[in-house]
């Protein structure tokens, strides 16, 4: 059965997965402890976890983290690296890795610690990299695709607003922000919507995310733009077995169910 994992920066999110005539789910969380090294989570991870223990096949590292993206017909191989470094500078050494978007017409650049990397790989040898925004982002290109002008998307997790608008398909914006509050989920989407020139009488704006901060960012976004939608995924996905397993994030849940 299928392994991924969720890698952010507080704990390890572990799921198999297989769609069979009666589809086959399993997930657990655990919480790094910082004040050891990542070595040593990921052992412990791996000695207690049920999950991480016996056959494992295909092994999908989901890595929570800033990206960039590039215009597909831009997009070079080589240049991956010294771009991603530009937008993020950092003094570690770290694995930039990338994932197409195809309907947005964007190729999304990631990256991971390269001592995180290769620890991951001498656990999981045929691991294979992808960011935890890849699948949202492709959800989000075509959910709303054929009412005309913007949307906005919202998904809110541990402490992050990730934004994205969308005209029809095509990608204007993908940003992330540091929120603790609703009202700082407001103030960054309707900054956006502002810079963006979204007209937030008319414009829809969706909100998805785990945990009460979804539901107060809702609340606040209301007070100042018309057509504020959460998105629930047990009716987003029609009661899958994945959207109504506890704790699963969403941007895992969407990867795993339209993957």
């Amino acid at each position: 059965m299928p392994l991924y994992i969720r890698l952010s920066e507080y704990a390890l999110e572990t799921a198999r997965y297989e769609l069979r005539r009666e589809p086959e789910f399993h997930f657990s969380s655990f919480r790094l402890r910082p004040q050891v090294s990542f070595a040593m989570n990921l052992r412990e991870a791996c000695d207690t976890e049920p999950l991480l223990q016996g056959a494992i096949s295909e092994p999908q590292i989901v890595v929570v983290g800033p990206v960039t993206l590039v215009p597909l017909a831009d997009f070079q191989e080589e240049d991956a690296a010294r771009l991603y470094d530009f937008c993020f500078p950092s003094e570690r050494r770290r694995r930039v890795f990338y994932d197409p978007v195809p309907r947005a017409g964007a190729m999304l650049l990631f990256a991971l610690d390269e001592v995180l990397c290769q620890k991951l790989l001498e656990a999981f040898p045929d691991a294979h990299f992808l960011s935890a925004q890849t699948a949202l982002l492709r959800h989000f290109a075509a959910k709303g695709a054929t009412r005309p002008g913007k949307r906005t998307f919202v998904h809110l997790h541990e402490g992050k607003a990730d934004i994205a608008v969308f005209e029809d398909e095509r990608l204007m914006l993908c940003n992330s922000f540091d929120v603790q509050a609703d009202t700082d989920v407001a103030y960054f989407t309707l900054n956006v919507a502002r810079l963006h020139g979204i007209d937030v009488s008319e414009a829809p704006f969706y909100v998805a995310g785990n945990g009460p901060l979804r539901e107060a960012a809702i609340t606040e976004l209301r007070k100042y733009a018309a057509n504020v939608a959460g998105i629930n995924p047990s009716a987003e996905y029609n009661r899958h077995l994945v959207a109504m397993t506890p704790g699963v994030p969403y941007d895992l849940m969407t990867l795993l169910i339209e993957n």
